[in-house]
C-alpha cells in the first residue's frame, strides 16, 4: 500500500522537509532506492550511496543537507534504528489483511472470537478457548481448550497455543512457536544417578534405575502484554504453579523456557537460549544469544549477559556477565588473558625447570 512522506512522517512522529505529498511505494537501501522508493539513509555513512540510487525522499540523519543531496523530501531520523523500526511497522503488509474466517478452519461451538478476528486455512480454536478482537491467526495454527489470548494478537503459520495458555495483548508469535508444551520433570523410583552425582561426584551401581516416573505439568503459561515469541521456540508448562512472562518480553527464535520460570518484563532473550526449570529473572534481563540458565537460579533485574556464556549461579540486579561459568565481565576477560598467556608460561616453566635440573647435577 503506498503512502506520502507526509503521511509516513505522521506515523512516525518525526519531522519532514520538501514535498510532502510524493508518493512511496516500499522502503529501500539507497543504491537500490528507485523514484518511487524511500530511502532509508539514518547514518552520514550512507549519504554517499543516494547518488547511486534514484530516490526522490529519503530517512535521512538529524541535521542532514536533504537539498545537497539532490533530494525532493526527506524525513529526519534522531535516533535511526528507532525510526526503522516505525518504517518497517508503517510498510508491514501482514497487518493488511481483512477480517474473515477461512472455510477450511475449525472453531469449536464454545470458542468465543472477539470482532474483526481473521482466521487462516485449518486453523483449529478449541473448546472454551477465547480469542481477543482484531487478532489475525495464520494456517496451520492450533489453539488449545481454554486457552485465552488477548486482542490484536499476529500468530503466524504453525504455531501451537497449549490448553489453559493465557496470553495478553497485542501478542506476536512467528512460526513453528510452540507454547504450553509438558514440562521436562521425570523422577526414579529411588535415589538416580543424579542426586548420587549431586550429593558425592560418583555414580555407583546402586544409584542406576530402569526407568523414569514422570511429573505431568498441571500449571500452564502466562504471557503479558506486548510479548513476542520467535520462530520454533518453546515454552513449558508449570508443574503446579504457572511459568510466566512479563509484559513486553521479547523471545528469539529457538528459546526454550523450562517449567515453573519466571521472567520479569522487557526482557530480551537471545536465539537459542535455554532456562532451565524453577528459575527466576527479574526485569529488563538480557541473555545473547546461546545463553544456558541452570535451574532453580535467581537472576536479579538490568543484567545482561554475553552470549554463550553458562549461568550455573544466582545473579544480582545489575551486573553485566560473560564465559562459562559466567563471572563479572571485567573478571571473565582479565581470566581469558590469563589463560591465552598459559602456553608463555609454561614454556617459561619448561626452560626454568631445566636450568633448576642443570644446576642441581653440576652440584
Amino acid at each position: 500500500m503506498p503512502f506520502t512522506i507526509g503521511e509516513i512522517a505522521d506515523a512516525l512522529g518525526a519531522q519532514a522537509a520538501g514535498d510532502l505529498s510524493i508518493v512511496i511505494d516500499a522502503p529501500a537501501q539507497p543504491a537500490d532506492a528507485g523514484r518511487r522508493h524511500l530511502a532509508l539513509a539514518m547514518e552520514p555513512s550512507y549519504g554517499a550511496a543516494l547518488s547511486e540510487g534514484q530516490a526522490e525522499a529519503a530517512v535521512l540523519w538529524a541535521d542532514a543537507d536533504w537539498k545537497a543531496l539532490g533530494l525532493k523530501a526527506a524525513i529526519f531520523a534522531p535516533r535511526s534504528r528507532y525510526v526503522l523500526s516505525g518504517v518497517t511497522r508503517v510498510f508491514d503488509h501482514v497487518l493488511d489483511l481483512s477480517p474473515g474466517i477461512h472455510p477450511t478452519a475449525i472453531v469449536a461451538g464454545d470458542a468465543e472470537l472477539g470482532e474483526d478476528v481473521w482466521l487462516g486455512p485449518f486453523v483449529v480454536v478449541g473448546s472454551g478457548a477465547k480469542l481477543g478482537a482484531g487478532a489475525r491467526v495464520m494456517s496451520h495454527v492450533t489453539i488449545g481448550a481454554g486457552a485465552e489470548i488477548g486482542p490484536n494478537a499476529l500468530i503466524h503459520a504453525g504455531a501451537r497455543i497449549g490448553a489453559r495458555v493465557r496470553i495478553g495483548a497485542r501478542f506476536i508469535c512467528q512460526p513453528g512457536a510452540a507454547i504450553g508444551v509438558d514440562g521436562f520433570s521425570f523422577v526414579t523410583p529411588k535415589p538416580g544417578a543424579v542426586e548420587e552425582a549431586r550429593a558425592t561426584g560418583k555414580v555407583s551401581e546402586a544409584s542406576r534405575t530402569e526407568g523414569f516416573a514422570r511429573i505431568n505439568s498441571l500449571g500452564t503459561v502466562v504471557l503479558g502484554d506486548d510479548v513476542e515469541v520467535g520462530a520454533n521456540a518453546t515454552i513449558d508448562r508449570g508443574t503446579i504453579a504457572d511459568t510466566t512472562v512479563g509484559n513486553g518480553t521479547k523471545l528469539d527464535n529457538q528459546v526454550h523456557i523450562g517449567h515453573n520460570v519466571t521472567v520479569g518484563q522487557t526482557c530480551l532473550l537471545c536465539g537459542q537460549v535455554g532456562i532451565a526449570g524453577s528459575t527466576v529473572i527479574g526485569d529488563r534481563v538480557v541473555l545473547g544469544g546461546q545463553v544456558g540458565v541452570a535451574d532453580h537460579l535467581s537472576i536479579g533485574s538490568d543484567v545482561i549477559v554475553a552470549g554463550k556464556s553458562g549461568v550455573s549461579s544466582n545473579i544480582p540486579s545489575g551486573r553485566v556477565m560473560m564465559g562459562n561459568p559466567a563471572m563479572k565481565m571485567d573478571l571473565n576477560v582479565e581470566s581469558y588473558k590469563a589463560f591465552r598467556r598459559l602456553p608463555r608460561l609454561m614454556a617459561r616453566l619448561i626452560d626454568l625447570e631445566k636450568r633448576v635440573s642443570k644446576g642441581a647435577s653440576k652440584d
